[in-house]
């Protein structure tokens, strides 16, 4: 029965929880923390089974990669600018995945983390499907790392603009790149609410740092392990 009522009961719940952002946009009510949440709970309360929503949502997971594809178009409308920045914005990028490598593998077991939780924990800022590619291929736990890419989503797509301005960071440009790099589509899909030629560069550096860290993550990772 569940798994007929999944994918209904899934969009309805996030739906919802847009509506209560659009009435009330306070960081709790991010739309995909709330139904985050609200699953989970529902999970625990009814003792559902998981592989069975997981079959249920499939059509809807299975949408998550093409879904990328819809950010060419900001990138297309800001193609003059961002030709104009590429130097700085690879630069950013290149920064930001030898950032988190380092943060990874090299802070983290200071912290008492083993090498497979750290290699489930590098790609967390890049987008979903890609981020969990390069987890299998450092051989961390590919759950633990989709986990954390929401996280940093969530988190990017809830306070990360405030703290960007908080910070004296008021260049959109820059404000999109920073939140690109380190919280992939969703913190790219609350730029482009609030700018567009933010959400352009924040398209462009998610985009970049997901090619870099499937390319230099690996790498790495066999050069000095």
């Amino acid at each position: 029965m569940f798994l007929y009522i999944a994918l209904p009961l899934t969009l309805l719940i996030f739906f919802a929880g847009k509506r209560l952002y659009a009435y009330k946009p306070w960081p709790f009510f991010n739309p995909v923390l709330l139904s985050i949440l609200s699953l989970i709970v529902m999970h625990i309360l009814l003792g559902l089974d998981y592989a069975e929503y997981e079959k249920g949502t499939f059509l809807l997971t299975s949408l998550l990669e093409p879904a990328v594809v819809v950010l060419a178009l900001p990138l297309y409308l800001q193609l003059h600018l961002i030709k104009a920045k590429l130097n700085i914005i690879l630069s950013a990028c290149l920064l930001s995945v030898l950032t988190a490598f380092a943060c990874a593998f090299y802070i983290m077991p200071l912290l008492g983390a083993d090498l497979i939780t750290a290699a489930s924990f590098a790609p967390q800022s890049v987008t979903t499907p890609i981020a969990m590619e390069i987890s299998k291929s450092l051989q961390g736990i590919i759950s633990l790392t989709a986990a954390m890419v929401i996280f940093a989503g969530i988190i990017g797509a809830s306070i990360g603009l405030g703290f960007l301005q908080f910070s004296g960071v008021k260049d959109k440009q820059a404000q999109g790149i920073a939140v690109g790099c380190a919280s992939h589509a969703l913190g790219t899909a609350k730029v482009l609410e609030v700018d567009k030629v933010a959400g352009a560069f924040s398209s462009i550096a998610l985009i970049i740092c997901a090619v870099l860290s499937a390319l230099l993550m690996p790498l790495l990772y066999a050069l000095l392990f």
